[in-house]
Formats: C-alpha cells, structure tokens, sequence
C-alpha cells in the first residue's frame, strides 16, 4: 500500500503550513505596496505553450498531460496571457503558487514547489530592474531576513564573454546552460559540459579567464553598473555583478539576477529580462520579473524560529472547553463572540470530560482556555486559564479578549 507523497512532493503539517502562508501573504503584502496587481493563469498549459521558448533541460522536466503539460514557471504563462490582452503598458502584477518541475530532488529541490513572482511589461527601462530588486528587498526584509546580496550580470554581457572566448554562436546557447551549473557541479562539472557540447579547451580556459576578470570591457556592462547605482537610491546596497551567473533559461535576453542568503547555498530567488519571450505568443513587449522562492524561504524560517517537522500546534488563539453538556450552548456563543472580536478560537466539538479538553488544549500549545460552566452563563463571563501558569480567573468577554490577545503579543 502506498502511504507517501509522489517522489519530490510533501505533506505539511499546520505549522509548517501556516509559515507558508504566511510568507505568501507577507510577500504579497510588498507587492501590492509598490501598485502591483494580482493575476493567475491554468496550472496547465498546452505542450506548445511550454516548449516555445523554455529550453532543452526544461523541456525534459515537464510532467505532460496528454497535449498539455503542468507550469514550471510563472512566466510563460503569464507572456501568453498578457501577449494576447490590451491592458496600458507599463503592466505591473504578481502571482503566487505552485509549480512543477520533473528535477532530480535533492536538498533545496523539489518536484513540487511554490513561488512568488512580480514582474513589469511594457518598458525597456533599467528602473524596472531597480524596482525589482528594492521590491525583493523589502519582501525579504519584511519577512525578518536581512543578511543576503543580489547577484547582477546580464545574457548579453555573457553572450559577448562567449564570443569573444573564441565560442561560436551556435554553441554559445549549450554553454550558457552549462555555466547555470557551475554552483551546483562546480567548475569541473562545467568544464566536462563544455567539452561535450563541442566547446575547444582554449577557449574554455579564456571563458573562464574573462569571467574571473571582473572587466567593464564587455557589452552592457554599463546597464548592469546603471542598474546597481539606481538600486542604492532604492536603499539596495548589495549588489554583487557577477558574470558566471547564468540562469536557465533560454527566454533571458539581457539583465538577469539572483538572491543569495548568508545562511543557505542555495538562491532564494532570481529573474531576468525577457524582451522577446511576449512576442512567441501575441503582441510583442519587453519585460522583466522577479520570482522569490517560497519552499527555500520557508526552509530558512523554520530553522531560524526552531518549528519541529510533525510537532502539534494551532495558530488559533483560545480553546473554548464547555464543562458540562447543559453549558455547550453558552460555549457556541463565546465562541461566536470571540470570533467577531478577531480571535482564532477552536471549540470543544467532542463529548470529553473538562480535564482531557486541558490535556488536549495543551498538547496543541494553547496559550489559553476559556471554561464555560453554567456559573459563567448565568453571569455572561468565562474563566480563563492561562495554561503557562495554570492561574484561573473569571473575566467578563471583552476583559478575557484582551487578556488573550495580550498574552498571544507576549
């Protein structure tokens, strides 16, 4: 019997969940700041859709669906989407959810996994970038993550770097793939990649000479500097040109980026420009986006906040627990008061006696309980129990919201 998640895929329990969420909602409260609007597109796409401007490696990790395949990103999509509308340009919106990728899993990775994107249509203009990047910034910091750079080069900066290593132009699109590895095979990876695509060990040696060299000699490099200074004005102080930064993926036309944190090897978030990519599917625009990753970000605030896999716990502020049968009526009031006054509150809906309700309010980390009896009903009060201190106190409905309240700010 079959009793796991498909290979790549997870199960979350309510903690894990609810930090999820969070973040989601926490990024998307920074978009919207900065006049972002929300959009979606179909978690499937027809195969021709996908396989227009993706790449090769992408191709291969499309789960398929007889014509039509599961989204790997949010971009396509939304270039097919907004190719065929007549909205004013510049567009500027944002998506969050969930996309595919067939990828070998491995720490970081999944086959499952969400993100959270933001992107400008309709401007060629370095200060979208800019914008980007502060954008990012500011949903980082907002999610108490401070310690991390961006990562700045462009495709048309690497493409010129190819060519001038002595790299056809045929072959410079199979090396730019190659060099998107180079964190995660390493230069020796990298090296062995290049042979095979029919790249000669001179110009290998030169590629990598140039891309060490940290030289302003190469096209668009003054983008990338006019894009880092706009940026400071912003408040964004770490940006890092890097010219072995590739990105994977063959609809990048010029500036491309990534975010890297101090605590993770990993990239908590990347995008590019993608000038032509609109023009595969309707109306042409340039355009340029930013996607943050929820998984990695997610893996990040559990550690930092110490959230344990499995371990039980509710975001809901207070346990109602009636005493007796002939106090449940009272309780589904209370409870109904306290929902109108903001709280999360969780209602005994089994036929327990009033001591395992208290074992079960405390197994789930409940802060407090509301006990309702018939005393309280014919007074109109609950008695609270603080289960930190195990002290009770009869309080009026307004007085315990604010006790409950007070404590969950503690």
């Amino acid at each position: 019997m079959i009793n796991q998640p498909p290979r790549g895929m997870r199960d979350f329990y309510p903690a894990e969940a609810s930090l999820r969420k969070e973040i989601v909602s926490t990024i998307e409260t920074v978009y919207r700041s900065y006049g972002f609007d929300p959009i979606d597109t179909p978690a499937l796409e027809y195969l021709e859709v996908l396989n227009r401007k993706s790449g090769e490696e992408v191709t291969k990790q499309i789960y398929q669906v007889d014509d039509m395949g599961m989204r790997f990103d949010f971009t396509v999509g939304l270039a097919r989407f907004i190719a065929n509308t007549s909205l004013p340009k510049p567009i500027k919106v944002f998506r969050s959810g969930c996309v595919w990728r067939r990828d070998e899993p491995q720490k970081g990775r999944y086959r499952e996994f969400w993100q959270s994107d933001v992107d400008i249509i309709g401007s060629t203009s370095e200060r979208c970038e800019a914008e980007l990047l502060s954008c990012a910034m500011d949903a980082l910091h907002a999610l108490g993550i401070w310690k991390f750079r961006f990562r700045l080069n462009s495709r048309k900066t690497l493409s010129d770097i190819l060519m001038k290593s002595g790299v056809s132009s045929d072959k410079v699109v199979p090396a730019i793939r190659a060099l998107d590895k180079l964190e995660k095979r390493g230069e020796g990876g990298v090296r062995e990649e290049l042979i095979a695509a029919g790249i000669g060990e001179d110009s290998i040696k030169l590629l990598f000479k140039a891309i060490a060299s940290k030289k302003k000699e190469f096209v668009d490099t003054d983008r990338l500097e006019s894009i880092k200074e706009m940026a400071k004005e912003y408040g964004v102080k770490h940006v890092d040109i890097d010219y072995t930064l590739a990105r994977g993926f063959d609809y990048y036309t010029g500036p491309v980026f990534e975010v890297a944190t101090e605590n993770s090897s990993l990239s908590v978030g990347g995008g590019g420009r993608y000038d032509e990519l609109l023009g595969f599917y309707g109306s042409a625009a340039p355009a340029v986006g930013i996607s943050l990753g929820v998984e990695r970000l997610a893996d990040l605030l559990k550690a930092e906040r110490k959230i344990k896999e499995g371990e039980p716990s509710t975001a809901a502020h207070v346990y109602v627990a009636p005493v007796k049968d002939d106090a449940y009526m009272y309780a589904i009031s209370v409870a109904k008061t306290f929902r109108s006054m903001g709280l999360g509150v969780s209602l005994n809906v089994t036929e327990r006696d009033l001591r395992k309700q208290f074992d079960y309010a405390n197994s789930l980390g409940f802060r407090h309980v509301a006990v309702v009896g018939k005393k309280e009903a014919d007074l109109g009060k609950v008695t609270l129990r603080d289960m930190k201190s195990g002290k009770e106190e009869q309080l009026p409905i307004k007085e315990a919201v604010a006790r409950i309240l007070k404590g969950a700010e503690a």
